[in-house]
């Protein structure tokens, strides 16, 4: 016969007590109340004990933001007690800065007991302020100057737009992980881009892509601003990526010889040898990019239409613009039917046929 529980008299399960009243003794979790949550106005992060916690990127744009600021806040303010412990929130009451939840506690008190649920009702109390990121940008706050432009020539609409998007992805993929990872200010003039970074980590790898994606020339330099709170110096970094003359669809001579911009990238330039009629791909550590030239834009090229196409003589092509009539070897459009329309381009006073993809 097992001994009473020494609080209710029913038979002891445990340490000399009933299952009820261990459970008593021995609560779920333990959580205080009323609760302050104070959140920031601008982005919604959640203030707690260490500095701010970020909300994820889908909570931060959802239609109601405290379901996701509670579950923050009490992470750091329910301290669990129990084994196998699940908390769920229950909204019970709601006015404007205040919000009363009920929490349910399900768990073991006791690895050799069953589980059981426990309710407590919490007061949760809203206030409002402006974390630290928020407060660095409403500031003007920057660490780094990314300066983009190109040699001789203004950026194009794509290239202003490709640049742009990589830096707003770039710093978005390190919300929540880097605390100055932000864009204090974007400018634009007819030299380029001008970018204002709150953190020095994020322009060095935005830097880093953009150079290699670009096979662009990279310089940079340090300017001294001040100093910390222990007297050490602190520098503001400026790094200027020079993207090449040629871009996109331009047209260079590479040994001599004339060729269009295909593709460039983290595998090198791959370019249309306009003579051979075929690809190739360099980087800059190869012979053959010490011989690169520029020659004219993408925008010299024409457009022709085929108008003539028999087997063993030349195919006639037509300027779209001047209407005059250009012979060409027949192997270099042997897919092409009469009425297509392809391209061309008068380099060095001699006339290219433009590859057709």
């Amino acid at each position: 016969m097992k001994a009473p529980c020494y609080l209710c008299g029913e038979p002891a399960s445990l340490d000399g007590l009933c299952i009820d009243c261990y459970n008593k003794e021995h609560p779920l979790i333990e959580v205080s109340t009323p609760l302050t949550l104070v959140a920031c106005k601008r982005c919604g992060s959640v203030k707690i004990p260490g500095g701010w916690k970020k909300l994820t990127l889908e909570d931060a744009n959802s239609e109601d933001l405290w379901p996701h600021q509670l579950d923050i806040l009490l992470d750091s303010e329910v301290k669990p007690l129990g084994q196998e412990i699940e908390v769920i929130i229950e909204e019970e009451k709601r006015l404007d800065k205040v919000l009363h939840v009920a929490l349910r506690a399900i768990g073991k008190s006791h690895q050799d007991l069953p589980a059981h649920e426990e309710k407590y009702n919490v007061e949760v109390r809203f206030s409002y302020g402006t974390c630290d990121t928020c407060g660095m940008m409403s500031g003007g706050y920057y660490e780094a100057t990314l300066q983009v432009r190109a040699d001789g020539r203004q950026l194009s609409e794509d290239e202003e737009e490709d640049i742009v998007r990589t830096v707003t992805e770039m710093t978005v993929a390190q919300y929540g992980h880097d605390d100055k990872a932000f864009v204090t200010k974007i400018s634009s003039d007819r030299y380029g881009l001008d970018f204002q970074l709150g953190s020095n980590h994020l322009c060095q790898s935005i830097a880093d892509f953009l150079e290699s994606q670009y096979l662009a020339e990279r310089k940079q330099n340090y300017k001294l601003v001040g100093q910390d709170k222990v007297g050490k110096d602190k520098f503001r970094i400026t790094i200027l990526i020079r993207l090449p003359r040629f871009g996109l669809g331009d047209f260079v001579k590479v040994l001599g010889s004339p060729c269009q911009v295909m593709a460039m990238g983290k595998s090198g330039l791959t370019c249309f040898d306009l003579v051979q009629r075929q690809r190739f791909t360099m980087n800059p550590k190869s012979s053959k990019w010490q011989t690169l030239e520029y020659l004219a834009s993408k925008d010299e090229k024409r457009e022709f239409m085929v108008t003539t196409k028999v087997h063993g003589q030349p195919i006639q092509l037509m300027d779209s613009k001047t209407f005059e009539i250009r012979d060409i070897d027949e192997n270099n459009l042997e897919t092409i039917d009469v009425g297509n329309i392809v391209y061309g381009v008068f380099l060095e006073d001699e006339f290219y046929l433009l590859p057709t993809e």
